[in-house]
């Protein structure tokens, strides 16, 4: 014998609109995780970039050690960095590599100063992960 179980018209209405209510909610999650997410320079639409280059090098040779200009020393150091939605530079995510420990000292300095129009994807501001060489020129 099989039994049938009536189900009220505003069960089935309330159910409905429940269900439609989540696939309206599902893209907007996806959305929120992604403003989490680090983009990398091959997935962005439009790359970050600089404000302004002339303020870059200002604050290079403001941070370049005295005693390395004084002899002579430079070098480059290979800066890896994130740069948010609004262009700053995440001073927790800064790497550098050089093999002058003084030049990476400064090249820390100089990192969260930097300001940039950040990368975007579809027109929207992301996060992207940056790598940049700074020059310091005796």
């Amino acid at each position: 014998m099989e039994h049938t179980v009536a189900v009220p018209r505003t069960t089935r209405a309330f159910w409905g609109l429940l269900a439609a209510t989540a696939l309206l909610l599902i893209p907007t999650i996806g959305r929120a995780q992604d403003a989490t997410k680090i983009y990398e320079l091959s997935e962005v639409e439009t790359m970050p970039k600089l404000s302004s280059t002339a303020f870059m090098a200002r604050i290079v040779q403001e941070a370049y050690p005295a005693s390395l200009r004084r002899a002579g020393v430079g070098g480059a150091v290979q800066m890896e960095f994130v740069v948010d939605e609004k262009g700053k530079v995440d001073a927790s995510s800064v790497d550098a590599i050089s093999n002058v420990p003084l030049l990476v000292t400064a090249a820390k300095e100089v990192a969260p100063k930097l300001e940039f129009v950040p990368a975007k994807i579809k027109g929207t501001a992301v996060k992207s992960r940056v790598v940049l060489p700074l020059i310091f020129k005796p």
